[in-house]
């Protein structure tokens, strides 16, 4: 099979590889959606001494083979999105209901670059046919994005800011919109800030008009954010969105920062302002199972969000318009030129 092949930051060649065999507990799913993720990008271009690997973790696809041991109710020929966190349910952190830290997380590399890849059974789940492979394949991000909402007590007309209307940004204001909160995006691309009020976004801020917290103070009678979630990795953004939120407030740092850098807080911002600041890593499975029925069910709208499309042959050309954000959401389309257009999408 053909398969991408990261042999050192910024060199990644489509090759001919050996075909996954189906095992016990595995299956071998053809690959027809692998969405581009931020941390392909961030592994890409700025790791250093690894070992040749195939990138691709937001994985939809047929089921080609379901190996041994499955007793299940899926067939081969069968649509499937992927999950690639496989918990083991019984370490300390599961038990706490926090599976996203799983000490024992089944392994495996999932490879989604490439026309086929093999997946335990039990990360499986079926896809009905309303929905697209490239839809589907945003069940990864948006479970991490249900698990950060998890951790926000923001109650029905609360004003929750979202910095950042990328493609995570943009299901996070699709989330809280859904939570019946008053959403307001906060993001330099005007491109982006009109298809966030497509989404249901009710106000939006071009930070380069002035002062961001400003306006989003405005926009809020003066009192700030119930909450403000980062959804872009910047340190000016996370120290900002502090200033947004209102007295009770909840601060989310949803995307890393790279490189590692310290945050400047004072902390009587957040000792007399009852502030709360968290972050939020990962998901659950019972996560993932929610994303796929908010896709399915038309509730989290992601076609919109894909800018870009391409065949695995010009899988470098895809992480470059992602780096370079020459659009929103990039998706690879392993062996199914029909869905690749390369472009801008009808």
């Amino acid at each position: 099979m053909k398969a991408a092949v990261v042999y050192a930051p910024g060199d990644i060649r489509v090759e001919e590889v050996d075909d996954p065999k189906p095992r016990n507990g595995y299956a071998l799913v053809r690959v027809r959606a692998c969405g581009v993720c931020p941390s392909d990008i961030r592994r890409f271009y700025g790791s250093a001494g690894f070992d040749p690997w195939t990138p691709g973790h937001e994985v939809s696809g047929v089921l080609a083979d379901l190996g041994d041991g499955y007793d299940g109710p899926l067939a081969a020929g069968d649509r499937v999105v992927a999950d690639w966190r496989v918990v083991c349910g019984r370490c300390s952190y599961c038990l706490a209901g926090q599976a996203n830290f799983c000490e024992q997380r089944e392994e495996f590399p999932i490879a989604g670059f490439a026309e086929y890849t093999l997946v335990p059974h039990r990360a499986l789940h079926p896809l009905n046919a309303a929905l697209g492979f490239a839809e589907a394949s945003f069940c990864e991000p948006l479970a991490c994005v249900l698990n950060a909402h998890r951790g926000i007590p923001a109650r029905p007309s609360a004003d929750v800011v979202i910095l950042g209307a990328g493609p995570i940004g943009l299901l996070h204001a699709q989330v809280a919109r859904h939570r019946a909160a008053r959403v307001i995006a906060v993001d330099p691309l005007e491109r982006r800030r009109s298809l966030a009020r497509e989404l249901g976004v009710h106000d939006v801020v071009d930070p380069a008009d002035g002062d961001p917290v400003g306006q989003v103070r405005e926009l809020t009678g003066g009192y700030g954010a119930g909450a403000v979630i980062v959804a872009v990795g910047s340190l000016a953004a996370a120290e900002q969105a502090v200033a947004m939120a209102r007295k009770g407030g909840y601060v989310n740092l949803f995307a890393g920062i790279y490189p590692p850098a310290r945050l400047r807080i004072d902390p009587n911002v957040l000792h007399y302002g009852e502030i709360s600041l968290t972050g939020s890593h990962d998901y659950a499975p019972a996560q993932f199972a929610e994303a796929l029925r908010l896709l399915e069910f038309g509730i989290v709208r992601t076609a919109p969000l894909i800018t870009h499309r391409y065949p695995l042959p010009e899988i470098a050309d895809a992480f470059a318009t992602a780096r370079d954000q020459r659009g929103l959401k990039s998706v690879i389309h392993p062996g199914d030129a029909g869905e690749a257009g390369g472009g801008e999408p009808g």
